[in-house]
């Protein structure tokens, strides 16, 4: 079983730590997505953003930009609709275009809905395993030759407690994937710990602020909850040198001090 360890979201990479490396975040523009690309960029990093939101991902690169960071990549891309010849495509471009990959987040994530799972509706069950978990393996899959070239390549699947603790009824697809994030970081760690310098965690950053908590919680006061520039510190250091001591590793964002 993976090792479950808090990790601090107070964290300032030194400021050559992301000079020259290439980072590839899916959900990009999602709420911890975007602040997190912002952080790398501001910390010297090449960052490759990739979402299905095209307006999105424009408005994001014309932030990075205008605060005088490295430009950034767009890569527009639905992963719901994705096939299995899109991944290998990703990588491909990446390695023609930037000549490098040194770290990959999986930021990208859909919630599905809360139901039992002998009534849970089949499309949706499939479409949210297909963000979630499937395009997670496939384009982890298609990365590996680039990050195992890195001297200290990183993976990152964003978790959620639903995947460490499943036995909780209703969670469907969503839980479940995260379960399924879980196991393959594991069989992956495993898989690499001899082969490669590659680190590989799963990291929980807890209740955050961001549209998709606030799709599906449409009372709750996004206000009152962490806001994703509080957590992006703890995804910095998991992909940076300071990071090198995790692998394998079912890390959770250790809550700020009350």
């Amino acid at each position: 079983m993976a090792e479950q360890a808090l990790i601090s979201a107070d964290y300032q990479p030194a400021e050559d730590a992301f000079d020259g490396r290439v980072i590839l975040v899916t959900g990009a523009t999602g709420g911890i997505g975007s602040a997190v690309c912002r952080r790398l960029a501001a910390a010297g990093a090449t960052v490759v953003i990739l979402d299905k939101d095209l307006k999105a991902l424009e408005s994001l690169y014309d932030r990075i930009v205008e605060d005088n960071h490295p430009e950034p990549a767009i890569y527009p891309m639905n992963l719901e609709g994705a096939t299995f010849d899109n991944f290998p495509e990703v990588a491909q471009r990446i390695r023609e275009g930037l000549g490098r990959l040194d770290g990959l987040l999986h930021a990208a994530a859909t919630m599905g809905k809360p139901a039992p799972v002998e009534l849970y509706d089949m499309e949706t069950w499939y479409k949210t395993l297909q963000v979630n978990l499937n395009a997670a393996f496939m384009l982890t899959q298609a990365c590996l030759p680039l990050l195992r070239e890195s001297d200290r390549g990183s993976i990152v699947f964003t978790s959620d407690a639903s995947g460490r603790n499943g036995h909780k009824a209703y969670g469907g697809a969503y839980a479940v994937s995260n379960a399924g994030l879980e196991g393959l970081m594991r069989v992956l760690a495993a898989e690499l710990a001899e082969t490669t310098s590659v680190c590989v965690n799963t990291l929980d950053p807890g209740i955050v602020a961001t549209g998709l908590r606030q799709k599906d919680f449409p009372f709750e006061n996004p206000l009152d909850l962490t806001q994703p520039q509080q957590v992006a510190g703890a995804f910095l250091r998991l992909l940076g040198p300071d990071g090198r001591s995790h692998h394998g590793q079912a890390l959770s964002v250790e809550p700020a001090p009350a």
